[in-house]
């Protein structure tokens, strides 16, 4: 009878411990996206929008990215591969940490319409925020930053530094009265120019994921008065809550309450 209740309590000990360990890997092999799921993939075109050289707009900004955070991963006893799916028709970006951090950046995105080059930055940015942008995190396991955090960091640390590598032309119809007053009241000179173009960018990835989640255009000068009661770790609920937190990376503000609870 001891014999048969200690292999029985053992093989409980066991079942306790496989379970637990599939929660703790399932948390580390879950890809963190920039955008969420969408069949956008269906309108790509490979051969589509030649304004400018998009592919190689992809790769600038890819290897700029992957050279300025080298040095951090390195710090952080790990590796950084950000990988480069062109091909691939998919329009999102992905981090995953597991024995390393792997970042996956898709041409599907690329080659948005709705995409300029600093708005392609700044999802890289987001993701390379999942991995070196701090708390909150959406998991201690892996300490993957929360969504918003993420896009926080983006414009808030990242875009300062990787901007400062990467010259593309400028789109000025899309550059607003608005966005030149708000940087200009923070900054001068190089950093001015960097905040411009991050809120340009930030308003290109408003604008697609107001494709996405079939809301209305994101404005700057309309911000998002929720209040949350605890802090956001997945998505904010609104899109214009998005782009708020790019606006306040950028002019070095604290973060929005649509999703950060002090």
């Amino acid at each position: 009878m001891d014999f048969f209740y200690g292999t029985w309590g053992g093989n409980m000990i066991k079942l306790f411990v496989f379970i637990s360990l599939f929660f703790v890997l399932n948390s580390f092999c879950q890809e963190h996206k920039f955008l969420p799921d969408n069949d956008l993939w269906k309108e790509d075109s490979l051969y589509g929008d030649r304004s400018y050289d998009r592919q190689k707009m992809f790769n600038d900004i890819i290897d700029a990215g992957q050279a300025l955070y080298n040095p951090v991963a390195q710090q952080n006893d790990e590796t950084l591969t950000i990988k480069k799916l062109w091909d691939d028709p998919t329009v999102n970006a992905s981090t995953q940490r597991l024995w390393g951090v792997t970042i996956k950046m898709y041409g599907g995105l690329a080659r948005r319409e709705e995409i300029n080059p600093e708005g392609f930055a700044l999802v890289l940015c987001h993701e390379l925020g999942h991995a070196y942008g701090g708390i909150p995190y959406i998991s201690a396991y892996n300490e993957l930053s929360a969504e918003g955090q993420s896009d926080y960091y983006s414009a808030g640390v990242c875009a300062k530094e990787l901007l400062k590598k990467l010259e593309f032309e400028q789109s000025l119809s899309t550059i607003t009265q608005y966005m030149l007053t708000s940087c200009g009241s923070r900054y001068s000179g190089e950093m001015y120019s960097i905040c411009v173009r991050t809120l340009n960018g930030g308003q290109s990835l408003g604008n697609l994921l107001a494709v996405i989640k079939k809301e209305a255009i994101p404005n700057y000068e309309t911000p998002d008065t929720t209040v949350v009661s605890t802090t956001a770790l997945s998505y904010p609920k609104k899109v214009q809550c998005r782009l708020d937190t790019y606006f306040r990376g950028a002019l070095n503000l604290p973060r929005p309450a649509c999703w950060f609870k002090n």
